[in-house]
């Protein structure tokens, strides 16, 4: 399903500018993006579906990617045939080796967007599968889509304004401020976190698969 991405960062920035006296564009500009990182990383909740996706056959990697410049594929949520029954999750990889041309199941192969099929397949299979995935922006990303920020404008703000008020010596410097907002923009991130793994909010049910782990990029650029 192919996202608009018509809100720019720049647009968010200069909301910001009456909080923020005196601050350089490029540093407001990486914080931001930053901030939206940070949240719909440990959040997931920016979804998209990636339709007919392809399938190869044997033992091989299907990367998955929505193809677009402004964001990264950070988990996949659900995997279903675009004709038929959804596949079901394999929380570890199988210790056999099997073929079909009917798989019943999928499984992370390489965290966070590599998966593959099982059985393998015997056939490769064209726009053979509809993903659900979790995004994030990408750190050279200048737009977001209008759901995003319609949804996620507070958190995204809270998140931006808590890190720049952090910088020392500078005319908008505001460390316990700061500390409030993190505050906030970290209930916000458990928030919808809990409707993502609650399947609230029209949400895919889930958790953290046990056998790998979860990349934490947002805070650290």
């Amino acid at each position: 399903m192919a996202e608009t991405f018509s809100q720019t960062f720049e647009d968010i920035l200069k909301d910001t500018v009456p909080q923020t006296p005196g601050i350089q564009r490029d540093v407001g500009l990486r914080e931001l993006r930053l901030a939206a990182r940070e949240f719909f990383e440990r959040s997931w909740a920016w979804t998209s579906v990636i339709e007919g996706v392809d399938a190869p056959a044997d033992e091989t990697d299907i990367i998955v990617t929505d193809g677009v410049s402004e964001s990264e594929v950070i988990g996949i949520l659900n995997v279903d045939k675009t004709v038929g029954p959804a596949l079901r999750f394999m929380a570890a990889r199988p210790d056999r080796t099997e073929t079909s041309d009917d798989p019943q199941f999928w499984f992370i192969n390489t965290p966070p967007d590599t998966i593959r099929l099982f059985p393998y397949l015997v056939n490769a299979k064209t726009a053979y599968l509809n993903i659900t995935v979790a995004l994030i922006p990408s750190f050279t990303a200048t737009n977001l889509t209008d759901e995003v920020t319609t949804k996620f404008y507070d958190a995204i703000v809270n998140g931006y304004l808590s890190r720049v008020y952090l910088h020392p010596n500078k005319p908008y410097s505001a460390p316990a401020l700061a500390t409030q907002l993190r505050h906030n923009f970290l209930r916000q991130i458990g928030y919808y976190m809990a409707l993502r793994k609650s399947g609230g909010a029209g949400g895919q049910g889930w958790t953290y698969p046990p056998t790998w782990g979860v990349r934490r990029l947002g805070g650290n650029g």
